[in-house]
Protein backbone atom coordinates (compact mmCIF):
# COMPACT_ATOMS: atom_id res chain seq x y z
CA UNK A 1 0.00 0.00 0.00
CA UNK A 2 1.17 3.36 -0.81
CA UNK A 3 2.65 5.77 2.25
CA UNK A 4 0.02 8.32 0.85
CA UNK A 5 -3.05 5.98 1.53
CA UNK A 6 -1.48 4.88 4.47
CA UNK A 7 -1.01 8.07 6.44
CA UNK A 8 -4.35 9.28 4.86
CA UNK A 9 -6.07 6.07 6.91
CA UNK A 10 -3.99 6.52 9.96
CA UNK A 11 -5.01 10.53 9.93
CA UNK A 12 -8.46 9.57 9.36
CA UNK A 13 -9.16 7.45 12.05
CA UNK A 14 -7.05 9.61 14.53
CA UNK A 15 -9.44 11.99 13.80
CA UNK A 16 -12.26 10.23 14.18
CA UNK A 17 -11.37 9.00 17.34
CA UNK A 18 -10.46 12.63 18.63
CA UNK A 19 -13.97 13.93 17.87
CA UNK A 20 -15.89 10.76 19.25
CA UNK A 21 -13.37 10.78 21.97
CA UNK A 22 -14.31 14.65 22.75
CA UNK A 23 -18.22 13.97 22.81
CA UNK A 24 -17.38 11.22 25.25
CA UNK A 25 -15.86 13.93 27.32
CA UNK A 26 -18.05 16.41 27.11
CA UNK A 27 -20.98 14.27 27.77
CA UNK A 28 -18.76 13.17 31.44
CA UNK A 29 -18.42 16.78 32.26
CA UNK A 30 -22.34 17.50 31.39
CA UNK A 31 -23.50 14.69 33.37
CA UNK A 32 -21.01 15.62 36.02
CA UNK A 33 -22.42 19.29 36.49
CA UNK A 34 -26.00 18.36 36.39
CA UNK A 35 -25.45 17.41 39.79
CA UNK A 36 -28.07 14.53 39.66
CA UNK A 37 -27.33 11.30 41.18
CA UNK A 38 -28.76 7.76 40.86
CA UNK A 39 -28.33 4.62 39.02
CA UNK A 40 -29.02 5.74 35.39
CA UNK A 41 -26.28 8.87 35.75
CA UNK A 42 -23.55 6.73 37.35
CA UNK A 43 -23.52 4.50 34.45
CA UNK A 44 -24.46 6.79 32.36
CA UNK A 45 -20.54 8.29 33.30
CA UNK A 46 -18.95 5.12 33.64
CA UNK A 47 -19.86 4.01 30.07
CA UNK A 48 -19.00 7.34 28.29
CA UNK A 49 -15.37 7.66 30.63
CA UNK A 50 -14.58 4.34 28.93
CA UNK A 51 -15.84 5.44 25.74
CA UNK A 52 -13.45 8.48 25.96
CA UNK A 53 -10.53 6.21 27.45
CA UNK A 54 -11.10 3.86 23.98
CA UNK A 55 -11.09 6.93 21.99
CA UNK A 56 -8.16 8.62 23.24
CA UNK A 57 -6.39 5.01 23.13
CA UNK A 58 -7.15 4.42 19.39
CA UNK A 59 -6.20 8.52 18.71
CA UNK A 60 -2.84 7.58 20.19
CA UNK A 61 -1.87 4.75 18.53
CA UNK A 62 -2.92 5.75 14.99
CA UNK A 63 -0.79 9.30 16.03
CA UNK A 64 2.41 7.32 16.61
CA UNK A 65 1.58 4.72 13.68
CA UNK A 66 1.17 7.65 11.24
CA UNK A 67 4.33 9.45 12.88
CA UNK A 68 6.25 6.56 12.36
CA UNK A 69 5.16 5.80 9.30
CA UNK A 70 5.82 9.54 7.71
CA UNK A 71 9.43 9.50 9.37
CA UNK A 72 10.14 5.82 8.44
CA UNK A 73 8.84 6.71 4.73
CA UNK A 74 7.06 2.81 4.63
CA UNK A 75 5.10 0.67 5.91
CA UNK A 76 5.61 -0.82 9.55
CA UNK A 77 3.77 -4.08 9.22
CA UNK A 78 4.96 -4.97 13.12
CA UNK A 79 2.42 -2.28 13.79
CA UNK A 80 -0.63 -3.36 11.81
CA UNK A 81 -1.46 -5.80 15.21
CA UNK A 82 -1.76 -2.82 17.47
CA UNK A 83 -3.61 -0.80 14.76
CA UNK A 84 -6.12 -3.16 14.27
CA UNK A 85 -6.33 -4.06 17.86
CA UNK A 86 -6.89 -0.04 18.55
CA UNK A 87 -9.34 0.39 15.37
CA UNK A 88 -11.39 -2.88 17.09
CA UNK A 89 -11.48 -0.95 20.59
CA UNK A 90 -12.55 2.41 18.47
CA UNK A 91 -15.65 0.22 17.23
CA UNK A 92 -16.35 -1.04 21.00
CA UNK A 93 -15.69 2.70 22.02
CA UNK A 94 -18.15 3.58 19.26
CA UNK A 95 -20.83 0.59 20.90
CA UNK A 96 -20.49 1.98 24.17
CA UNK A 97 -20.75 5.77 22.85
CA UNK A 98 -24.41 4.83 21.62
CA UNK A 99 -25.67 2.70 24.65
CA UNK A 100 -24.32 5.90 26.65
CA UNK A 101 -26.82 8.13 24.43
CA UNK A 102 -29.99 5.83 24.83
CA UNK A 103 -29.24 5.43 28.70
CA UNK A 104 -29.54 9.11 28.91
CA UNK A 105 -32.81 9.15 28.18
CA UNK A 106 -33.73 7.15 30.49
CA UNK A 107 -32.33 9.60 33.32
CA UNK A 108 -34.48 12.72 31.27
CA UNK A 109 -37.89 10.09 31.35
CA UNK A 110 -39.74 6.93 30.29
CA UNK A 111 -40.58 8.45 27.24
CA UNK A 112 -37.20 10.08 26.39
CA UNK A 113 -35.55 6.47 27.53
CA UNK A 114 -38.13 4.62 25.04
CA UNK A 115 -37.03 7.19 21.91
CA UNK A 116 -33.15 7.35 22.81
CA UNK A 117 -33.19 3.36 22.96
CA UNK A 118 -34.81 2.38 19.53
CA UNK A 119 -32.97 5.05 18.00
CA UNK A 120 -29.81 3.99 19.22
CA UNK A 121 -31.03 0.06 18.36
CA UNK A 122 -31.52 1.19 15.07
CA UNK A 123 -28.14 2.74 14.78
CA UNK A 124 -26.40 -0.23 15.98
CA UNK A 125 -27.83 -2.45 13.72
CA UNK A 126 -26.83 -0.21 11.06
CA UNK A 127 -23.35 -0.14 12.41
CA UNK A 128 -23.02 -3.21 12.72
CA UNK A 129 -24.36 -4.26 9.29
CA UNK A 130 -21.68 -1.48 8.04
CA UNK A 131 -18.67 -3.41 10.06
CA UNK A 132 -19.47 -6.76 8.83
CA UNK A 133 -20.21 -5.62 5.18
CA UNK A 134 -17.24 -4.09 4.82
CA UNK A 135 -15.15 -6.22 6.65
CA UNK A 136 -16.47 -9.10 4.38
CA UNK A 137 -14.58 -7.83 1.36
CA UNK A 138 -11.30 -8.15 2.96
CA UNK A 139 -12.01 -11.66 3.57
CA UNK A 140 -12.74 -12.83 0.31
Amino acid sequence: MPIDNILQETNLIATLAGILGGFAFSAVVQLLASGQSGKMTTAAIVIFTLATLLFLYTLFVFVLIGSTTAELNRQVVQLDPIGTFAFLLAFLGLILFLIGVGLTGWIRSRAAGIATSIMVGITLCLTAWAFIAINSVFLQ
